[in-house]
C-alpha cells in the first residue's frame, strides 16, 4: 500500500474498495475460515538470539485493533477513504523451522471485506517465518503463501495488500542503552540497509530498504499522549533507497503494535482499548474522513 514499496492495490481492489468502505455498517465478526496450508518440515536455523533492545511481548489470546485509511489514488488530490478496522489476534504458538513462533491472525472487524492474513512471527524478535494471505475469488476463499526468507532479517512490507501488517526489524535500539556508555548525549543509530528480492514470473528484482531507529521528533511526540503507557518511545523510518519514499512508525513499550504508521498513501493507528474506536484526525490531517463518510 505504500506506492514506493510496490504496487499497492490491484485495479480490481481499487474498484471494490469504495464499496467496501461504504458497507462498514455490516455486523462485526470474523470472516469465514479458509484452509491454511500445513507448516513445512522443521529445519535447523542458525538465527542468533535477539540482542538487547525493544521487542513487543505478546501472549496467546492478546488482541488489538488497527484503524487504517487509504488515499484514493484515482484522485489527484488528497482524498482519503473511510477507515477500515483490522483485528490482530495472537491465536497460538507453533514451531516453524525449529523456531518458536506466535501465530498472528489478522482479519477485518466487519464481515464485508473477505481478506485475512496469518503470520508466523518468531517469539524472540518477531522475525517473519511464514506469511499466508486469504482472499476472495470467483470460486470462494483462496489462500497463498508469500515467499519469505526466514534466515535473513528484513522489514516486512505489505506492498500488494490492504492488510496493514508492516513490521520493522527488531529489536529496536533503546536510547537509554545507547546512553549507558557514559557520554550522555544521544545520537541516532546509523541506518540499517536490507536487500529485498522479489521474484516475478521467474525474474528476480532487487531493491533496498533502509531502517532508521531514533527518538521521536517533536512533530510526532504528542502522538503518544493518548496511550499513557509510560515506556520508552521509538520512531522508525523505513525508506526505499531508490525513490526516497518514507514510512514512519511510532512504537512504545507496553504497546503490542506500532501506535502509528504513516506514509504517503496510508495512515494506520492503533486504537487504545479505553478510547472510542475512531480516533480524531492527527494534527495537520483535518481532511481525514470519519468512519461512514464518503
Amino acid at each position: 500500500m505504500i506506492r514506493s514499496f510496490g504496487k499497492v492495490f490491484a485495479t480490481g481492489l481499487f474498484a471494490a474498495l469504495p464499496l467496501v468502505c461504504a458497507a462498514q455498517g455490516a455486523e462485526p465478526g470474523q470472516v469465514g475460515q479458509a484452509a491454511i496450508p500445513p507448516a513445512p518440515p522443521a529445519i535447523e536455523t542458525p538465527a542468533t538470539q535477539a540482542e538487547e533492545g525493544f521487542v513487543p511481548a505478546w501472549k496467546i489470546g492478546d488482541k488489538w485493533t488497527l484503524e487504517a485509511t487509504y488515499r484514493d489514488q484515482r484522485n489527484p488530490g488528497e482524498v482519503w477513504m473511510p477507515p477500515i478496522k483490522w483485528v490482530f489476534h495472537v491465536k497460538s504458538r507453533k514451531s516453524v523451522h525449529r523456531t518458536d513462533c506466535y501465530v498472528l491472525h489478522i482479519y477485518p472487524a466487519k464481515r464485508n471485506l473477505k481478506m485475512q492474513a496469518v503470520l508466523y512471527l518468531a517469539v524472540r524478535d518477531l522475525r517473519p517465518m511464514r506469511l499466508i494471505e486469504i482472499f476472495p475469488s470467483l470460486f470462494g476463499a483462496k489462500s497463498r503463501e508469500k515467499p519469505i526468507d526466514p534466515f535473513h532479517a528484513e522489514p516486512l512490507i505489505g506492498d500488494d495488500t490492504l492488510i496493514p501488517y508492516d513490521l520493522p526489524v527488531f529489536p529496536l535500539v533503546r536510547p537509554s542503552v545507547q546512553r549507558a556508555d557514559g557520554f550522555g548525549a544521544y545520537s541516532a543509530p546509523e541506518a540499517k540497509v536490507f536487500d529485498k528480492i522479489k521474484k516475478v514470473a521467474g525474474f528476480s528484482f532487487k531493491r533496498q530498504v533502509s531502517q532508521t531507529d531514533k527518538k521521536p521528533d517533536r512533530q510526532h511526540a504528542d502522538s503518544f499522549a493518548a496511550y499513557r503507557l509510560g515506556g520508552e518511545t521509538f520512531q522508525v523510518e523505513l525508506t526505499d533507497t531508490r525513490s526516497g519514499a518514507v514510512q514512519t512508525q511510532l512504537w512504545q513499550e507496553g504497546s503490542p503494535w506500532a501506535i502509528s504508521c504513516e506514509s504517503r498513501d496510508r495512515r494506520v493507528r492503533l486504537i487504545p482499548p479505553t478510547l472510542p474506536e475512531t480516533l480524531p484526525p492527527a494534527p495537520g490531517n483535518k481532511d481525514e474522513p470519519k468512519e461512514g463518510e464518503e
